[in-house]
C-alpha cells in the first residue's frame, strides 16, 4: 500500500487525526492491554474491547507507522517527528486504510474479561488480591501498574514494560515456567476463545497453530532471552493448545450429536401423531361413503314406467335437451369453489382440518432442517454413523 509522510504526520497529529483516513492498530498485545485499561479507567461508562484482527485479511491496505515516518526527508519532518517515531516504535503501530472489514476480525474481547487471565507478573502477589473477586474495583486494584488517568506522575508505556519485565525476572524459575506456558496459553485463549471454538471443527491444525503462535508471543514478551534458553517452552505450548483443541472439538461434536438426537425425537413423535391421524380417518371414511350412497338412492327421482303414453315420452324428449344444456352451462360457468364443493359432497371426504395441515407443514419443515444439518455439518460422517 502506498502512503506518504504527510499522511502519517496528519494521522499522528492529534489536532488533525479526525480527518485521517487511517485506522490505528498494533502488533503488540501488551500495548493493547495497557491502552484498553487506560481508556476504561478514563471512562468506565463505556465498554472497551480489544479486537483481534487477521493481518492477512488487511495486508493489501495496511502499513506500519514507522515505514511512513522513515519516508520523510529532514526538510519536511514535523517538529514532533521523533516523538512520533518513539511512540510508533513502542506501540508497534499499524495503519489500516479506510476501515477494518468485519470478516478480518477474529474476536472482540472486553478488557474486563481479559484482566483475570493475565500472567502473574501483571498482578500483585499478595494472597488477598487473588481471592477470585472479579468485580471492577478488585480487577484494577490487583494490577501491578497504575491504570488510573489521575495517577501522578502519569506512567508511560515504556515504564510499564520495564516494570513487567523486572517482576517476571525476579520471580522463581518454576513461576517463570508456569507464566510462559500455562499462563501464556490461558491469555492467548482469552483473546481467541470465540474464534477457536468455531475454527477447531473446520481447520483443527490451523486453529491450534494460530493460538500456539500467539501464546508463544505472550511467553517471549517479558524476557526473550530466558525463553530462548528454554527451548522446551515452544513444545509445551504446542502440546497444551493441542490438548485444549481436542477437548473443544469433542465438546462441539457431542453438542451436535445431541441436537441431532433431539430432532430425531421430535420427528418420531410427529410421525406417530401423523400415523395415528391417518389410522383414525381411514376407519371413518368407508362409513361416510356408504351413508352418502344411501342418501343418493333415497333422493334419486323415480323414472316413469315404460308403459307410459307417447305424449309423456315426447315431452321428455322435448325437455331433456333443455335441461342438459342448462346443466352443462351451469357446470361450465360455475366457479371453482362450487365445483370443489360438489366433488367433496359426491365423494364424502371431509375437508382437511387445520391440525392436519399444520402437522404436515411442521413435519416437512423438520425433515428439511434435519436434511440441511446433515448436508452442511462438516462432521456429517460422524453424524451419519451415529444416526444409522
Amino acid at each position: 500500500m502506498a502512503g506518504s509522510y504527510a499522511d502519517v504526520a496528519n494521522h499522528m497529529d492529534w489536532t488533525k487525526k479526525s480527518s485521517s483516513p487511517y485506522v490505528t492498530t498494533s502488533f503488540s498485545f501488551a500495548w493493547a492491554i495497557w491502552e484498553a485499561s487506560r481508556r476504561y479507567r478514563a471512562n468506565s461508562k463505556h465498554e472497551v474491547e480489544i479486537a483481534v484482527i487477521d493481518a492477512r485479511a488487511v495486508a493489501g491496505r495496511a502499513v506500519t507507522a514507522l515505514e511512513l515516518l522513515r519516508k520523510g526527508s529532514p526538510k519536511e519532518r514535523h517538529p514532533d517527528h521523533w516523538k512520533w517515531y518513539r511512540f510508533a516504535t513502542e506501540a508497534q503501530d499499524v495503519l489500516v486504510f479506510g476501515y477494518v472489514p468485519g470478516s478480518a476480525v477474529l474476536a472482540s474481547i472486553p478488557i474486563l474479561s481479559l484482566l483475570p487471565k493475565l500472567p502473574s507478573y501483571f498482578l500483585h502477589p499478595d494472597p488477598e488480591d487473588a481471592d477470585g473477586d472479579y468485580t471492577k474495583p478488585a480487577l484494577f486494584s490487583s494490577l501491578t501498574w497504575d491504570a488510573s488517568p489521575s495517577a501522578s506522575p502519569r506512567p508511560t508505556y515504556q515504564q510499564f514494560c520495564q516494570q513487567m519485565s523486572e517482576q517476571f525476572l525476579r520471580s522463581a524459575p518454576d513461576v517463570r515456567l508456569r507464566d510462559t506456558t500455562a499462563g501464556a496459553v490461558r491469555l492467548a485463549m482469552g483473546f481467541l476463545r470465540p474464534w477457536f471454538q468455531r475454527a477447531a471443527l473446520k481447520d483443527f491444525q490451523g486453529a491450534v497453530g494460530v493460538v500456539a503462535e500467539l501464546a508463544y508471543i505472550v511467553a517471549r514478551w517479558p524476557g526473550q532471552w530466558w525463553v530462548r534458553e528454554h527451548t522446551e517452552i515452544w513444545d509445551l505450548i504446542q502440546s497444551m493448545v493441542h490438548v485444549i483443541g481436542e477437548e473443544v472439538r469433542d465438546a462441539q461434536r457431542v453438542h451436535a450429536l445431541g441436537e441431532v438426537t433431539r430432532l430425531q425425537g421430535v420427528v418420531s413423535e410427529l410421525q406417530l401423531l401423523t400415523d395415528e391421524y391417518v389410522s383414525v380417518h381411514s376407519h371413518s371414511r368407508p362409513n361416510s361413503v356408504l351413508e352418502h350412497i344411501h342418501l343418493d338412492e333415497a333422493n334419486r327421482p323415480l323414472t316413469p314406467p315404460a308403459s307410459d303414453s307417447g305424449k309423456t315420452t315426447d315431452m321428455e324428449h322435448e325437455t331433456a335437451p333443455t335441461i342438459a344444456t342448462m346443466a352443462t352451462a351451469g357446470t361450465m360457468t360455475a366457479p371453482p369453489a362450487t365445483v370443489s364443493a360438489g366433488v367433496q359432497a359426491q365423494t364424502g371426504l371431509p375437508p382437511p382440518s387445520t391440525v392436519e395441515t399444520a402437522s404436515c407443514v411442521l413435519t416437512s419443515f423438520l425433515f428439511g432442517a434435519f436434511a440441511a444439518m446433515f448436508l452442511i455439518n462438516s462432521q456429517r460422517r460422524e453424524l451419519a454413523l451415529y444416526v444409522t
